[in-house]
């Protein structure tokens, strides 16, 4: 379809296209350990399944709600990946440096936990509510970055960190927002950050959709008025971002929408720019 949003490419997807398709040999991920936060419902409940179905060795399932996440491990094809469940917040340091040790080396992890925090004008919120969202979507990424880096695959490891493509539009489109949008802005530059100084591992952040999730309920909009996406569509798309050719989109932000055949055939021009990255709009800061 025609890009509903400014977009790189000129074609959109809503839902998986043959290029991502995680059914494709070329996209198996055979042997490795996959973890996912989130991983009890929504997206982080879909990627999981998706890295299961492509040979994945081990799934590491983290969220908060224990039954949420054996759901999840009930749903994984049998004879496909072992699986584990942790049930702790994102959160809690202590929680997840002994989820870390438990896993030891991995391959893939994708962080997908998400608080929207509290709606209002910042002068009138709960600073606590409003705070959530920051424990959940900027504090989480650094105490994960600590606890698991050291641990990544040598051979070489994928980040992946599930972000919000409202936060490049003007504040008068998402009045009331601040608290989740102004976190996720800072996701965002936390992982360019993380990307520069780990060379060794590949970081992404990944605009995943606009999926019919909690968490995507909780902005209070309607999804009948919006070009809604399918879980599938970020889940496969993760999938086919795990391999050496994406290596140009590292430390970048992206958007599970764009034809990835597309973006691929501008790997250059992206790579020796700073295109996806955040900066001020308007005067783009190039060294010289």
């Amino acid at each position: 379809m025609q890009p509903p949003y400014p977009c790189p490419t000129a074609t959109w997807h809503n839902d998986v296209y043959p290029a991502i398709d995680a059914a494709q040999p070329a996209l198996s991920q055979a042997g490795r350990t996959v973890i996912v936060t989130g991983a009890g419902s929504g997206i982080g409940r879909e990627t999981a399944l998706a890295f299961a179905k492509v040979g994945a060795k081990h799934l590491v399932l983290i969220g908060r709600t224990e039954s949420d996440l054996l759901e999840t491990q009930n749903q994984i094809p049998q004879n496909t990946a072992s699986s584990s469940v942790f049930a702790t917040s994102v959160s809690d340091e202590a929680g997840i440096k002994k989820v870390a040790e438990a896993v030891g080396t991995w391959d893939v992890l994708v962080m997908g936990a998400a608080s929207k925090g509290i709606k209002g004008p910042i002068v009138s919120v709960d600073l606590a509510q409003w705070w959530e969202a920051y424990e959940t979507d900027v504090k989480s990424i650094v105490i994960m970055a600590q606890a698991f880096f050291p641990n990544a695959n040598k051979a070489g490891a994928y980040v992946y960190g599930l972000t919000s493509g409202s936060l490049v539009l003007p504040v008068t489109w998402i009045a009331g927002q601040s608290a989740y949008q102004s976190a996720k802005t800072a996701q965002v530059k936390i992982m360019e950050f993380l990307a520069l100084e780990n060379p060794d591992i590949f970081i992404c952040t990944v605009h995943p959709g606009m999926v019919d999730t909690k968490v995507f309920r909780a902005a209070e909009v309607d999804p009948a008025t919006l070009p809604m996406d399918t879980a599938a569509l970020p889940a496969n798309f993760l999938v086919w971002l795990t391999q050496p050719k994406t290596k140009f989109l590292n430390g970048r932000m992206i958007w599970a929408n764009w034809d990835v055949d597309e973006l691929s055939a501008q790997a250059e021009k992206i790579q020796n720019s700073t295109i996806f990255t955040l900066g001020c709009e308007g005067w783009p800061f190039v060294p010289g």
